[in-house]
């Protein structure tokens, strides 16, 4: 991929990309559908680490979509260890995360049990994510989703990184006071 060579080449001429920039190349080849995406993505995120490039929720999102786009046969317990890796670097997961994870370990009843758990521990299980999780999950998840569900599991969902829903964003901005408001956020409706 073109992009890929060009973001080496900054990287090989002591030109440092932002997070963003290697997110658009690792993104690339999560929708590249190339059999060898998985090692361009990883050569990406490892350069990163090489460079002290921080990589933050959205790089780790795209190269979990990277294994749940792929074939590969160890793409559950990979894409696990990269939820691993951002709890390591204190990067907090997103109901965007859980929810490619379920893609990815989908076919994979331990490794979508492992999914359901820490979803849960992270408050993260959302209405899709429930829905998700009873068409598809193992009988003991959907056993466990039957009945109520405790607000705990739920607390955190379809919040962004900074830990605020769009509503909260909302009512906290008044407009003018900072001279931007939601839409300057992309959240306005």
């Amino acid at each position: 991929m073109k992009a890929e060579y060009v973001l080496f080449d900054m990287m090989d001429s002591n030109i440092i990309p932002d997070n963003i920039l290697c997110n658009a190349v690792i993104s690339g080849w999560a929708r590249s559908g190339s059999d060898d995406a998985i090692l361009h993505a990883e050569e990406v995120c490892n350069r990163m680490d090489a460079l002290g490039i921080e990589a933050d929720g959205v790089c780790f999102n795209s190269l979990i979509n990277v294994y749940a786009k792929s074939n590969h046969p160890e793409k559950s317990a990979r894409s696990l260890q990269v939820l691993e890796r951002m709890e390591e670097r204190r990067v907090a997961p997103t109901s965007v995360t859980y929810t490619l994870l379920f893609e990815a370990c989908q076919d994979d009843d331990e490794f979508l049990m492992k999914v359901f758990e820490s979803c849960i521990e992270h408050g993260l299980l959302d209405k899709r994510l429930q829905h998700s999780f009873m068409d598809y999950g193992p009988a003991c998840i959907k056993e466990r989703l039957g009945g109520s569900i405790p607000y705990t599991w739920s607390e955190n969902a379809n919040r962004g990184p900074g830990g605020m829903s769009r509503n909260q964003i909302k009512m906290n901005m008044k407009r003018g006071s900072t001279g931007k408001d939601v839409s300057s956020f992309g959240w306005a409706r």
